[in-house]
């Protein structure tokens, strides 16, 4: 019996003592307990981090006593103070930097124990290049600290940076269009562009200053009202055109790659878009819009494009003319055309020269002549052969003043009556035909081939053929 007494004794007291040692742990460690700290706005640190894309500044917050618990301070852009002080002039020369062009963490950890922190600002370098000359600000206040802590009298640092003092002009990303940027490039016969079967290629190019960094994205724009205002200040030729956007092909958005300094960027226009402004030059007005990352260089971001219509001429597919003939001169009784300035006795216009056993006149089979004058169209740029071998009688044969064929005689379908002459695609030459009738058959048939372009030899087309204007 003593010795149970003994046992519930001993098992009463330790049951007190644990009970005792709990109450103390808990009163040691109530949170009720804690006191709170006071967090205020600190300063930049004198460390700056800085690499080829983004700058990275140090914000101190100042505890009024070491944080007796882990805590979280909420952080925001106060964009408010910023716009305050440049208005009532306290920043000078200072503009507030974008908030797409900062990152600031949503909060401030702090941990036990310290009585500050330091929290990241990163401020996108593009962000200096674009108000490079200035100074950049960005304010952030502090709000809302957890588990019981207060903010002070001073919430908000305010950051200003020189942007000379951080980057060099010769640093700065600039992005201009290589060939031409800034001003006219003259795209002529030859020069500044590449030929292809579908039509002309003209090489702009996009280049960065200083050194590359992660890839991003540019946009262009072309404007056709900007070639008429150039036109009406005769900064371009009078009958210069512009474009739909349908009739010719440019990115309006280019992806430039990372580490790289330049990207190809190219204009094409179809050989049928060029036939159809033979006459006309045609310009563009391209300038690079925006990008999501660097500047645009302030003069060589633009460039006016001016092609002239010698460039249709490397391509060499056939052309039609839109051609109705001839004028047709015909004198009765004499085979020497105008002799003596007589006016003609029938005058009209004849499709082609394509004539077997033909009379113009009823009542008069010999002794008569006949002229074309007018203009000859050339479908390709080649040597052409002109043939007046089908012919009775006398033959004569001028284009572009160039005597081809020069037998006016009264001998009839000489092999010998052809000439040779290099003529340019799409042009309209001067062309001049006589016709000799002596007596017997009557016939003329003008003719031509141009070998290297491969066409064969076929009576000259009414297409190709039209009065002096």
């Amino acid at each position: 019996m003593k010795r149970n007494f003994l046992y519930l004794t001993f098992f009463a007291t330790c049951l007190t003592l644990f009970f005792s040692c709990k109450d103390h742990i808990l009163e040691d460690f109530n949170a009720d307990k804690l006191t709170p700290v006071t967090v205020s706005a600190g300063s930049v640190s004198g460390t700056m981090e800085r690499d080829n894309e983004k700058v990275i500044l140090h914000v101190g917050v100042r505890l009024s006593a070491p944080a007796t618990k882990a805590f979280q301070i909420n952080l925001t852009l106060n964009s408010d103070t910023i716009n305050t002080l440049i208005a009532n002039n306290t920043l000078q020369n200072t503009v507030l930097l974008p908030s797409t062009l900062v990152k600031v963490p949503n909060v401030a950890e702090v941990s036990y124990g310290v009585d500050s922190v330091f929290f990241p600002v990163q401020v996108n370098l593009t962000a200096l290049e674009q108000y490079y000359g200035k100074k950049v600000a960005v304010a952030v206040s502090l709000t809302d600290p957890t588990k019981g802590n207060q903010v002070g009298s001073k919430k908000t640092s305010i950051i200003v940076l020189d942007t000379k003092s951080i980057v060099k002009e010769e640093e700065i990303h600039y992005l201009s269009i290589k060939n031409g940027g800034g001003g006219t490039l003259n795209v002529t016969r030859g020069l500044n562009y590449n030929v292809t079967s579908a039509g002309v290629t003209i090489p702009l190019g996009i280049v960065m200053a200083g050194i590359p960094g992660s890839a991003f994205t540019i946009k262009t724009s072309v404007n056709a009202d900007t070639v008429a205002t150039l036109v009406a200040q005769s900064k371009l030729p009078a009958n210069t055109i512009a474009l739909t956007a349908s009739q010719y092909l440019l990115d309006s958005v280019i992806n430039f790659p990372g580490n790289k300094s330049e990207v190809a960027y190219e204009l094409s226009i179809p050989w049928n878009v060029m036939d159809q402004n033979l006459n006309n030059p045609i310009a563009f007005v391209i300038s690079l819009k925006s990008s999501n990352k660097h500047v645009l260089h302030p003069v060589n971001k633009m460039v006016i494009v001016l092609i002239d219509p010698s460039v249709s001429l490397d391509n060499n597919s056939p052309l039609t003319g839109n051609g109705t003939g001839l004028k047709a001169e015909y004198f009765k009784g004499t085979q020497t055309i105008n002799e003596g300035g007589r006016l003609p006795d029938l005058t009209r216009i004849d499709p082609q020269i394509n004539f077997g056993g033909w009379r113009p006149f009823e009542d008069a089979d010999d002794n008569w002549s006949s002229r074309w004058t007018g203009e000859f169209f050339a479908p390709v740029r080649g040597e052409y052969t002109f043939y007046q071998t089908r012919w009775d009688d006398g033959a004569r044969l001028f284009i572009n003043g160039v005597t081809i064929v020069n037998d006016f005689t009264a001998e009839w379908d000489k092999p010998s009556r052809t000439g040779k002459i290099k003529l340019e695609r799409g042009q309209w030459y001067p062309i001049e035909v006589h016709h000799r009738e002596n007596v017997g058959g009557q016939q003329a048939f003008l003719e031509y081939e141009v070998t290297g372009a491969g066409i064969g030899r076929v009576v000259v087309p009414k297409s190709q053929l039209r009065p002096a204007p």
